[in-house]
């Protein structure tokens, strides 16, 4: 049975609204708002900062007015960790602005072309940069400077996260550095019509004055983020933050939906692409609610609620064990021993995105799956019970 939307999301969705058309919450409705639950359901989506944006407005030019729906200690206490959570977002995107800004002068010494992809682009359309909190800094850069690149991360004291395993590379620093350097959009585990429509990817973009940095029409920038909202959502999953992102930068720009149309039909993901515009226009757009939506509209946006930021394990495993099954039929025993037979033992496609040493000498093939077995029962041993639980706890059919 399908999960309903309850009050505290239909809370977080119309105090988006307030905060992207800069409009005061409703009082007494504030009011009726469990605020404490909402804070952590904005949190999991990464909504924080634009909720409390929204609620800070009750305070007029000094913000005194949010006390008025601070009864109680508590709510002062949660009310105050919003509002850090919003400063820190904030700080965050400064620093990884920063940050950024020093890694592009590097390559545009080292004459390395690059382009900043999805959050740092998305933020600055915003009411105020503050209300799209980002994770990382993703960037597309030229693969062939892809070891120059790491060097430039490991003399700045970064943690070499990931490298040369699939189509991007990451690099991380505390206190809240994250890049992820992208040598292309999809890699050899993506879809294949994806990989080969943005293969030749520099044909798909703008120079800028500066020859090394590059950018997307606004028209291919949508098309590219709807393909990633989509690998998330047929992954494991994808959170309400893309909606508020589709929303702000279709808002902010004038796009040629016939052109943008004609391309996700070829990427197939256009019907996607219609519910998810259509979705995001009613709700933070028009301010509907959610009883006013359609069935399949209503359905995608309710999926989104329960899946957090970037999905859950229990959607994306359940999604998969679908499309094993071919079919979406209760889950029965023999589709999840198919589905853990290929976690022990991946498709060569796997060995070609990410260990392509590997797929090139096939004869170390078994000795590897072995050594993976081992070390995810040493590193990753709690990850891997719990997907074994959730791959277990799935309905499955009396057989």
């Amino acid at each position: 049975m399908q999960k309903e939307i309850d009050k505290t999301g239909e809370d977080m969705l119309y105090l988006i609204t307030c905060a992207l058309h800069s409009k005061t919450p409703d009082k007494d409705k504030v009011c009726g708002m469990d605020l404490a639950a909402l804070y952590r359901y904005a949190g999991r989506h990464t909504l924080a900062a634009i909720t409390y944006d929204a609620l800070e407005l009750l305070g007029g030019s000094t913000g005194d007015g949010l006390l008025a729906i601070a009864k109680d200690d508590t709510l002062v206490s949660v009310l105050t960790k919003w509002k850090e959570t919003r400063d820190k977002a904030l700080r965050k995107n400064l620093m990884l602005d920063a940050a950024r800004k020093k890694l592009f002068q590097y390559m545009d010494a080292e004459h390395i072309w690059h382009m900043p992809l999805k959050g740092a682009i998305l933020k600055e359309l915003y009411p105020r940069q503050e209300m799209r909190q980002m994770a990382d800094n993703d960037i597309l850069f030229d693969a062939n400077y892809e070891a120059a690149v790491k060097d430039y991360f490991v003399r700045e004291g970064y943690e070499v996260i990931s490298y040369a395993k699939g189509n991007h590379d990451v690099y991380e620093k505390e206190p809240v550095y994250n890049f992820e350097m992208h040598t292309s959009l999809f890699g050899e585990a993506h879809n294949e019509v994806w990989a080969e429509y943005y293969k030749d990817i520099q044909s798909k973009l703008i120079k800028s004055d500066n020859y090394c940095l590059y950018s997307f029409t606004d028209e291919d920038f949508y098309i590219y983020f709807i393909v990633h909202a989509f690998k998330h959502f047929d992954g494991c999953g994808t959170g309400i933050r893309y909606f508020v992102d589709s929303y702000v930068y279709q808002n902010a720009k004038e796009l040629d939906l016939g052109y943008i149309e004609g391309e996700l039909d070829k990427l197939g993901v256009l019907a996607f692409e219609k519910t998810f515009r259509s979705i995001s226009k009613k709700i933070f757009g028009k301010g509907e609610d959610v009883s006013q939506l359609s069935g399949e509209e209503y359905s995608m946006l309710c999926d989104s609620m329960f899946a957090g930021t970037y999905g859950n394990l229990q959607s994306g495993i359940g999604k998969k064990l679908h499309k094993i099954q071919g079919n979406e039929d209760r889950i029965t025993k023999n589709t999840k021993a198919k589905y853990i037979i290929g976690r022990l033992f991946p498709p060569m496609s796997y060995y070609k995105a990410y260990y392509p040493f590997i797929y090139k000498t096939r004869i170390f093939i078994p000795f590897f799956v072995i050594f993976r077995m081992v070390r995810g029962v040493l590193q990753h041993g709690k990850e891997m019970m719990r997907e074994i639980r959730v791959v277990v706890k799935i309905d499955q059919a009396d057989n």
